[in-house]
């Protein structure tokens, strides 16, 4: 991205909830802030698959030596500087194994160097004199806005030569991501900053937890903790010596009753080492232990006969609720209910539509949030994201789309560590057809939503009784292809008839230059609007819905949106040519959407469907889908 376009990052974007920040008292101004950055570490909770996959590939090579290089400018660079200069000490690493660079050098670490981040060359250069071991190198590539020139010389120059290359940035899409450079990319994005640009708060924040989790699990997964103690510390000061006399202590029952000098003879012996000392008094000669870790891999509980700490707890696994999640256009809406079903928690976040140009990764955080929203009214030692739930169902607007399910289907059995077979992942209109099971009489279910968009799909159920499954579908393909009879259509059609009406207006009037006033009406609905705010913006005005009945011009307009969607998007399905026909008498029709459940729209469109000679078995209204999901849930 050249530099003509930094205002579109999204690290630039002006924050409109502290638009006024510099004139609230100091107490206010500081909420504001503290407020912003709860907003954090949900964007990270929404990259844990990507930061598990970078993990699990970081691991075997640091294990076997491996080093890894942090690459970063400013903020970015002190922080993976940071990162790097915290494992020798914490985790007994070599210190030449985790290694940070900054551009400009280490006089940039106390001193901004103006323009050193703009050189790729100096990237490479620094990638150069490293001498890098594509076999088992890593290179950590740090930049907020996901454009900084060093980093992306930094990340070329490894990849090229086959390093491990991860990308941590707080954009999407961004340049980092587009590059072809990284083999791993972690895009949390915490949104807007309290001071417009100043990405060392929220995005700076984003990016210390991510290091923290990367540094972090990859010293786990290579044996350097047991539980959550760290074991492979070296005793080098006073303080890590009271530490490791606590750990010796807590996890061995021969290490408990030892004087403090008893205690410095045994790390003594075992050259400081507490993970080496805690196996040679529960077990064998320092030689012999020496052997068994390295045996082992490194990792305590592999070498160790029998468990220490039996006391040290871990998450619970007790799966008490279920989940259902109806994602749409307008809203993402969460219910969580006890296996008794009751509900105990709702939630409710903006539009998660795969096929309104939203990332997988976007999709996921939008996911969490709902989620997250809906378990506020349970204690938060119970919220264990991975231990919670039984089984889950997302049903999701656009899933039916090449390659959406297979890419977010992983990522969520990871975020609530459920298996594939636990996980209901479907179209948003799947869930409706649940509410078909009281009426057995009637083998078909014809669903239909009219929300933002509009579609119509049929039913039949299996011969057990138990499931639909989906034999036909009308309309649906998004509000630039259509989707007549929903909000948007609707709403566009009003905009096109006043925009019309308020030219042959001027003109009448003897105003030739009627231009300006047009621009205008436009410029208010789409002018510096992300895209998925313009479609509900114009969604929104079908609240001309109000005035049918009283207003010639939007009875016209609804009706025939109405029409529409009654003989052609819902009258194919009731085709006996239609795939799956079943005749209506035998044909349930389920409402649900924030437009069909208008009333009057509704009389108006079952109206068109009797005058078409339809006389469904039943009709049912669902205006709560998640309700229904947990309900089938606890049901199945």
């Amino acid at each position: 991205m050249d530099l003509a376009g930094l205002s579109q990052l999204q690290t630039e974007a002006v924050n409109p909830r502290t638009a006024q920040i510099d004139q609230l008292s100091t107490l206010e101004m500081c909420r504001l802030i503290n407020e912003e950055d709860h907003r954090v570490a949900p964007s990270v909770t929404a990259c844990l698959p990507d930061i598990v996959a970078a993990i699990d590939a970081l691991t075997p090579r640091v294990r076997n030596g491996g080093r890894v290089i942090y690459v970063g400018a400013g903020t970015s660079g002190r922080l993976g500087i940071l990162d790097a200069s915290e494992i020798p000490p914490t985790f007994a690493a070599p210190p030449s194994q985790f290694v940070g660079l900054i551009a400009g050098g280490d006089a940039a670490i106390r001193r901004a160097q103006e323009g050193a981040e703009d050189s790729v060359a100096a990237g490479e250069a620094d990638m150069e004199a490293l001498n890098l071991n594509p076999g088992l190198d890593s290179v950590i590539g740090i930049a907020a806005s996901g454009r900084t020139p060093y980093v992306l010389g930094c990340l070329a120059c490894a990849k090229k030569i086959g390093c491990l290359t991860i990308g941590v940035v707080c954009a999407s899409p961004s340049a980092i991501g587009t590059s072809g450079t990284v083999d791993f990319l972690i895009a949390p994005l915490p949104g807007p900053e309290v001071v417009t640009g100043s990405t060392r708060l929220k995005a700076g924040t984003a990016t210390k937890l991510v290091l923290n989790m990367l540094s972090t699990g990859t010293m786990i997964r290579t044996g350097k903790t047991y539980g959550n103690l760290m074991v492979d510390l070296v005793a080098s000061n006073l303080e890590l010596e009271q530490r490791s006399r606590n750990i010796l202590r807590r996890l061995s029952a021969r290490c408990a009753g030892m004087t403090d000098a008893e205690l410095d003879t045994l790390l003594a012996r075992c050259k400081r080492k507490v993970k080496l000392a805690l196996l040679v008094a529960e077990t064998d000669p320092v030689e012999h232990c020496e052997e068994r870790l390295a045996s082992a891999g490194g990792v305590l509980a592999n070498a160790l006969e029998t468990s220490l700490a039996k006391d040290v707890q871990s998450p619970a696994k007790d799966r008490q609720y279920v989940l259902c999640i109806d994602g749409g256009g307008t809203k993402c809406a969460a219910v969580i209910a006890d296996l008794e079903g009751s509900v105990v928690g709702r939630g409710t976040t903006g539009p998660c539509n795969l096929t309104d140009g939203n990332s997988v990764g976007e999709v996921v955080q939008t996911l969490i949030t709902a989620t997250k929203d809906a378990l506020s009214t349970i204690p938060s030692s119970e919220c264990h994201l991975q231990s919670l739930f039984k089984s889950v169902w997302i049903g999701l607007a656009g899933i039916d789309r090449k390659n959406f399910r297979e890419s977010l289907l992983p990522k969520i059995c990871v975020l609530f560590g459920l298996t594939e077979e636990e996980i209901r992942l479907t179209n948003d209109v799947d869930l409706l057809a649940a509410a078909a099971s009281p009426h057995q009489d009637c083998s078909s279910p014809v669903v239909v939503i009219a929300g933002t968009g509009s579609v119509a799909m049929r039913y039949n159920r299996s011969d057990d009784g138990n499931e639909y499954s989906r034999v036909a579908r009308s309309g649906g393909w998004g509000h630039i292809l259509g989707d007549e009879g929903g909000g948007y259509a609707i709403g566009l059609e009003a905009i096109k008839y006043t925009l019309a009406f308020e030219e042959a207006v001027l003109k009448r009037l003897g105003c030739v230059n009627c231009g300006p006033k047009q621009i205008d009406l436009v410029s208010e609905i789409l002018v510096q609007q992300h895209k998925q705010m313009i479609k509900s913006r114009i969604a929104g005005v079908a609240e001309v819905l109000s005035l049918n009945g009283q207003d010639d011009t939007a009875s016209d307009i609804v009706g025939r949106q109405i029409d529409y969607l009654a003989s052609r998007t819902v009258g194919r399905l009731l085709d006996p040519t239609c795939a799956g026909y079943v005749p209506t008498e035998h044909t349930g029709l389920i409402f649900s959407g924030s437009i069909s459940n208008n009333q009057p729209y509704q009389d108006q469109f079952l109206h068109v469907l009797t005058k078409k000679g339809a006389r469904f078995g039943y009709i049912e209204s669902v205006s709560d889908a998640g309700l229904l999901g947990v309900n089938r849930l606890i049901s199945s």
